[in-house]
């Protein structure tokens, strides 16, 4: 779970400038984006089924959606930089002055790059006979990991809301995130993301969305709290939310969340349940790879010293 990666980074003994984990660090249950990657030649995919209705009676608007959020996410070159692809299936069923309309398409589909950079490095300040010196709060565990990501969005049209251009949106506009992720304290953690989305477009849209998780005390336990504000020249929005997850086991982790908006144009309320799943995992190829390049560069510098 992408919000506790300080703890499993503490208990699995990896190097802190790595990116993996043996444990699934998912960007489920919450809607932002964590700054840490998968890890080379991981895969996995995160999920959610959503119901939502909403109503917006100035304009006699009201609709009930059942979505499919989705995500694959693919780390390749370095341990820093991974691939995503994400998007929505939508099925939407909208009643204006009592006739309805039902609608099923993607709401969304993006592919994009992240890439971390900067963690910092007082992570590995670690004291193994003070458990009191590493649970503390220190305002230097503030300083977030920071990770760019850039995608693009393909054919985003009919996003059931209320906007008056539904299809006239570009083929493809770009889209952008800055993620900066704490660790205020061992089991909390902290994510930030400031996000452009069809940017250079009079579609463009801007939003933040802040999470803040806790990991319970048996380490499986996970809930989280987050608010989202948007703003467009179309729509405007804030919405909080809140959910628990739960990890099966270190490839499999389940979820369910709940949230409303604070404004009344629409009113929303939503709920879903989802799965993370890492179902590709050869990061111990490059482990046990780097190995054998550093016992063999080892045994032929002893051969040269020794003259065997």
């Amino acid at each position: 779970m992408k919000k506790i990666l300080f703890f499993f980074f503490v208990v699995s003994g990896m190097n802190l400038q790595a990116q993996y984990t043996d444990i699934i660090n998912s960007n489920k249950p919450g809607r932002s984006m964590g700054a840490y990657a998968v890890g080379r030649k991981v895969a996995q995919v995160e999920s959610d089924l959503y119901y939502e209705t909403n109503k917006h009676e100035p304009l006699g608007l009201s609709q009930e959606n059942v979505g499919l959020n989705y995500m694959v996410r693919y780390g390749v070159w370095r341990d820093q930089f991974e691939i995503v692809g994400d998007g929505t299936l939508l099925y939407s069923n909208r009643s204006t002055d009592g006739v309805s309309a039902g609608k099923l398409g993607f709401q969304r589909t993006t592919f994009g790059v992240k890439y971390l950079f900067y963690d910092p490095t007082f992570l590995e300040d670690i004291n193994v006979y003070s458990w009191k010196a590493n649970a503390e709060f220190k305002w230097r565990k503030l300083i977030p990991a920071i990770a760019l990501y850039a995608g693009v969005n393909l054919l985003e049209k009919n996003r059931y809301l209320y906007e008056v251009m539904n299809d006239e949106y570009t083929i493809a506009t770009p889209k952008a995130i800055i993620s900066l992720q704490s660790h205020p304290l061992r089991e909390v953690a902290l994510v930030l993301n400031i996000v452009g989305s069809n940017i250079a477009s009079i579609h463009a849209q801007y939003s933040y969305i802040l999470t803040l998780t806790h990991n319970l005390y048996d380490d499986r336990w996970s809930i989280y709290l987050e608010n989202e504000g948007i703003t467009s020249d179309y729509y405007k929005d804030s919405l909080l939310r809140g959910g628990v997850s739960y990890l099966i086991d270190e490839k499999f982790q389940i979820n369910a969340s709940i949230g409303a908006s604070w404004k009344t144009t629409p009113t929303r309320y939503m709920g879903g349940v989802g799965i993370s799943y890492r179902f590709y995992d050869r990061y111990k190829d490059i482990e046990y790879e780097a190995k054998k390049k550093a016992r063999d560069k080892q045994n032929k510098e002893d051969a040269q010293i020794f003259g065997f």
